[in-house]
């Protein structure tokens, strides 16, 4: 449940007719609706959140209460609709449960329970406790129940050898499974950027392909401006001649939303088991294990800092922490 805001029209004594932004929800089957006063759309957003809370004060029981109250008063936006997700996938855990039956444990066992990355776990009892610790805050609810958030699983880097991957593509019988797979260890690109990736990134005079392409906003998740080798080239060339669309990995003559399916099919025909992100930790892999600096594998993943790269690849050097070893000797 959560709250939108709209207009309530009144009629006054003198007959004329006056409107105010006014906060609604339904409770009980039926809707609510509380006037905020005032024809000021950024003041009523502000009241319309501090009267949801107001309202959600005696109702709030379970761990469902408090999301309702945490999420509904949060502004509208990409933050917001991240955590909606992440709620929804965890409601049918927390939603009825009353706040008195949290304890310490409830965090192992919802990890039990969502049988996923323990990541995806820890991201969704991190919103739990954020928004229970809130409702502790404003006095909606006593104290807040403690949530164990289970520690940071050690750095794993799942990537393929450079045969195995060779015997993927042999069982790669679709085309655009075969370009998404050669691009993904020639680039290093995530998935969502190579299938997002139009013929008009691709500078096949210069042998570049620009990941993020004209008018895209950066984001965290950086998109890089790669090299491409020969390999790439040829698969490229091949694939433009074959195009009937703008998407250089298409299906059918158009774009494709994911790959996983594919994927799928390949890794069970080649004896090769393999996940879209896979051929970019491979990329990232080959290049440290052939002594590529980290801060030139960094610029070619699209990392902003090549400290987050040495964390998770610098060990595949083969002269990692070799001078220190040395230096071990008498």
């Amino acid at each position: 449940m959560s709250y939108a805001l709209g207009r309530l029209t009144r009629t006054r004594s003198d007959s004329s007719v006056y409107w105010s932004y006014c906060v609604i929800w339904h409770e009980g089957g039926k809707r609510v609706r509380l006037s905020l006063h005032t024809q000021d759309k950024v003041v009523a957003e502000a009241a319309a959140r501090k009267a949801w809370t107001s309202r959600s004060i005696s109702a709030v029981v379970t761990v469902g209460g408090v999301l309702t109250a945490y999420l509904g008063q949060l502004p509208i936006g990409k933050d917001r609709r991240r955590k909606e997700e992440a709620w929804k996938a965890s409601e049918p855990y927390w939603g009825d449960m009353e706040l008195s039956r949290v304890d310490d444990t409830q965090g192992a066992s919802y990890v039990l329970w969502r049988a996923r990355a323990v990541n995806t776990a820890r991201l969704e009892l991190s919103l739990v406790r954020t928004a229970l610790n809130w409702a502790s805050k404003l006095g909606l609810i006593d104290k807040a129940p403690a949530i164990v958030v289970p520690a940071i699983p050690p750095s794993s880097v799942g990537h393929l050898s450079k045969r195995d991957f060779k015997k993927f593509l042999v069982g790669c019988a679709m085309p655009h499974v075969r370009l998404f797979a050669i691009l993904g260890v020639t680039t290093g690109g995530r998935a969502t950027a190579l299938l997002q990736m139009k013929w008009e990134q691709v500078d096949f005079d210069r042998s570049l392909a620009d990941l993020n392409g004209a008018g895209r906003v950066q984001t965290s998740k950086g998109r890089a401006v790669v090299a491409l080798n020969d390999r790439a080239m040829d698969a490229l060339r091949e694939a433009k001649a074959a195009a009937m669309s703008d998407y250089v990995i298409e299906y059918r003559g158009g774009p494709i939303l994911s790959i996983k399916k594919g994927i799928e099919a390949a890794s069970a025909r080649s004896g090769v088991k393999c996940h879209p992100h896979m051929f970019r930790h491979s990329a990232a892999v080959w290049m440290a294990e052939d002594r590529v600096p980290m801060s030139e594998i960094a610029a070619f993943l699209g990392h902003r800092d090549s400290a987050v790269t040495s964390k998770v690849y610098a060990r595949y050097n083969p002269d990692f922490l070799r001078g220190a070893a040395r230096s071990l000797t008498w």
